[in-house]
């Protein structure tokens, strides 16, 4: 982390709530990309996130140093964003998961491309779903994942790596079969 994140979440423990708003500037879009990955609704995302960058401003105090800052506030948000999926009963689908990332990316990827990795999403389970996003879309790395998801280190790696080898496994085959 930057000296001026540091020095933000410094000034945000101490009570200053528009330190707080910039540190949280600094996570801002890559929240909502992973809060609409996982909710799949702009409008819940925008929701889920204000709710957890409130839990994280109550709790400012529970980070303990400045490079744990945007693990906590993922943690914060997956948490929450697991919380909002339990009580709405929905079950995360990859029908428009990649469709609410790339709105917000303005990516210009084939629409045979984006089906063929929302297929691929969708072969994940929840839990290497969120790891592959936590990696790809928060780009956090596998000690930080760990930390969010509740696993350690290596179990990360391992977990990314397998889902990482089904989605290229699915994307082959695929493409193989659209060329048969």
């Amino acid at each position: 982390m930057n000296t001026t994140a540091s020095a933000l979440l410094a000034r945000a423990q101490g009570g200053d709530s528009s330190a707080f708003g910039e540190l949280y500037g600094l996570y801002a879009a890559e929240l909502y990309r992973y809060a609409c990955a996982i909710l799949k609704s702009p409008q819940d995302a925008e929701d889920i996130v204000q709710e957890a960058c409130i839990k994280v401003y109550t709790n400012i105090k529970n980070i303990r140093n400045s490079e744990s800052c945007k693990v906590y506030f993922f943690k914060v948000l997956s948490n929450t964003a697991k919380t909002h999926l339990r009580q709405k009963s929905l079950a995360p689908q990859s029908d428009s998961l990649l469709e609410n990332i790339q709105s917000t990316e303005n990516t210009e990827q084939t629409a045979v491309e984006r089906s063929d990795l929302q297929a691929a999403l969708a072969a994940l389970s929840e839990e290497e779903r969120q790891i592959v996003l936590l990696s790809a879309v928060a780009g956090l790395r596998s000690r930080e994942i760990a930390e969010a998801v509740g696993l350690s280190a290596g179990g990360v790696r391992s977990k990314l790596s397998r889902a990482l080898q089904k989605m290229r496994r699915s994307l082959n085959e695929q493409e193989a079969y659209r060329y048969e």
